[in-house]
Order: C-alpha cells, then sequence, then structure tokens
C-alpha cells in the first residue's frame, strides 16, 4: 500500500521501501539499507552587486549508483536569491505560469520546508542572484541524508513515492 512521502528532516529508516518517479514517469523501486547524514558547504565565488549566476550543476551531488539523497534544508549564507531547477531543465517551487519562486535563508519563499530528492543523473541546477549594489560571496549548505539502497524487482506491498524534480504526470 502505498503511502505519501511527506516534508520529514527526520528522514527514511533502514529497511523503509520508496518508489521513486523519475521525470517521464518511469518508476523505480529501492529499499533503504543505510544512512548517514550530509552538511555539504557549496562556496561560490563573489557575484557583483546586481549580478546573475548561469544555472549550474552541483555535481558534487550527483549520488552515486545505489544511494538517494535527500535534502530538507539548503543554508543560504549571504543575501542571494537561489532558484532551482531539477532535472537541469525544470524549474522547482514555481509553476509553469509562476516560476519565480526561490529560496531565502534556508527556506523557500512563502516559509515551506525544501524537500529535494536526488537520484543518479539528477542533481539540482542552481542559479544565484545578487539584488544588492554591492558584490556578495555566497555559500550554500546542504543539509539532509544520503541513504545506501538496493533496488527492488518488484513493487513491494508498503513503499512511500518520492519525485525526482518534483512532481511529473
Amino acid at each position: 500500500m502505498p503511502t505519501e512521502t511527506v516534508d520529514r528532516p527526520q528522514g527514511l529508516s533502514i529497511g523503509d521501501c520508496v518508489a521513486v518517479r523519475l521525470p517521464g514517469g518511469e518508476v523505480k523501486y529501492y529499499q533503504i539499507l543505510l544512512r548517514d547524514r550530509i552538511f555539504y558547504k557549496d562556496a561560490h565565488t563573489a557575484l557583483a552587486a546586481a549580478g546573475t549566476e548561469s544555472y549550474t550543476e552541483i555535481s558534487n551531488l550527483d549520488p552515486p549508483s545505489g544511494q538517494i539523497y535527500q535534502f530538507y534544508r539548503i543554508k543560504v549564507d549571504g543575501n542571494v536569491r537561489v532558484y532551482l531547477k531539477q532535472p537541469a531543465s525544470t524549474n522547482r517551487f514555481g509553476t509553469t505560469r509562476s516560476p519565480e519562486q526561490y529560496l531565502v535563508d534556508d527556506f523557500l519563499v512563502n516559509g515551506q520546508i525544501v524537500n529535494i530528492w536526488v537520484l543518479e543523473d539528477y542533481p539540482p541546477n542552481i542559479q544565484l542572484v545578487n539584488g544588492t549594489g554591492v558584490s556578495i560571496t555566497a555559500t550554500l549548505w546542504w543539509i539532509g541524508w544520503r541513504y545506501a539502497t538496493k533496488e527492488l524487482r518488484e513493487r513491494p506491498q508498503v513503499f512511500s513515492w518520492i519525485n525526482i524534480g518534483g512532481i511529473t504526470e
């Protein structure tokens, strides 16, 4: 019986099963074997006053085969807006009609918890925007969980849904 995976900073438990919906709709099933915390420091170069970075893949957050990453918090150290795409062509935290949602000070503009799931070949892509009149050197802290997984050949009876890149069809 499937359940919805809610935004949960406590993470998944060892033994949990998940159904991962990939962009395009393909579904894969995994069981969580081990877990560990992630505190990844993503330091950026100085961004000029009123400057905008190009979207950049954070390749260090592309997990190896057999792992899934969950980020429930992105701490923004620097007065910048952070836009996120996952996969590289899909805006997160907005809609097609209103794609301009961004992170500020580790939460979405509307105060919601961040919940980003990352599977191999689907790392986040970010863009920093400096809306101030001074140069800013920003650092992002990606905080969450790293799970060692085993792919299951059959659909388990009990599992939680995970969407890579947000909602797909």
